[in-house]
């Protein structure tokens, strides 16, 4: 399978636009004892094109670094209402990958990555229970995420149209784990500095208080815009074009 480096980096997310191997890449054969470090190889050099988002030959591709939403709404009941707002993503493009697992048989990959830092910055308007107090506030959050570990199921099926196989991209599956996390909101109890740090303090003490609830749909909206971007990618390519003999 000599495009195997190729479809790797679609599992991933990170968008060509043509079925044919991009000029920056090196393809890895499946005949390759190494198979596996031949891949991760491949995506390693690449990272400063992941990061700008070309592949050179006019591939251009939106960056992966940064990610943008408008809006993310979580709630749980009385206990919590969060409200994000022009929400920025950075530090995706630093990725470490560290695990691949294939069955080609099956059509499915599997990959872990290690990101060493992403920052996250957007607007806030929260109510919560914080150790037994309400607290409400709204204004400007940061978030600093180290060692984020992000695990991607992919899936892809053959679809017929017209004598030939189009291959297309099950919704990815991903989750995320966050060994090590900080928050600073501003604004947090209405202004008062004193229960602003108090909130603060309380929350970094046990950010999974947030984090729990935060998550899901994070994984859930990376997700969504990871598989997007695979279909674009291979739109009107066969699986013989992308994996080959």
């Amino acid at each position: 399978m000599k495009l195997l480096a190729v479809n790797f980096l679609v599992i991933l997310g990170f968008h060509y636009g043509k079925p044919y191997v991009a000029p920056v890449l090196s393809v890895c054969s499946r005949n390759d004892p190494n198979l596996e470090q031949c891949i991760i190889n491949v995506v390693e050099r690449i990272k400063p094109n992941v990061a700008a988002g070309d592949y050179g030959d006019g591939r251009q591709a939106p960056k992966m670094d940064p990610v943008y939403f408008e809006r993310l709404y979580i709630t749980n009941g009385p206990g919590l209402q969060l409200n994000l707002t022009d929400v920025t993503i950075t530090g995706n493009s630093k990725f470490e990958v560290k695990r691949i697992r294939y069955n080609l048989d099956q059509r499915q990959f599997n990959i872990t990555a290690v990101i060493p830092t992403l920052s996250i910055d957007g607007k806030y308007d929260l109510s919560m229970v914080i150790l037994l107090m309400r607290a409400v506030g709204k204004g400007d959050f940061h978030l600093t995420l180290t060692d984020t570990v992000a695990n991607l199921k992919m899936e892809y099926q053959v679809v017929p149209s017209g004598g030939k196989n189009y291959v297309r991209f099950n919704p990815i599956e991903m989750k995320l784990r966050f060994p090590k996390a900080r928050f600073d909101l501003t604004g947090l109890f209405n202004g008062d500095k004193e229960l602003e740090a108090f909130g603060n303090r309380a929350i970094n003490e046990n950010p999974n208080l947030l984090l729990d609830e935060v998550k899901p749909v994070f994984e859930k909206q990376l997700a969504r815009i990871f598989t997007d971007i695979s279909n674009s990618v291979v739109e009107g390519a066969e699986e013989s074009e992308l994996l080959p003999p």
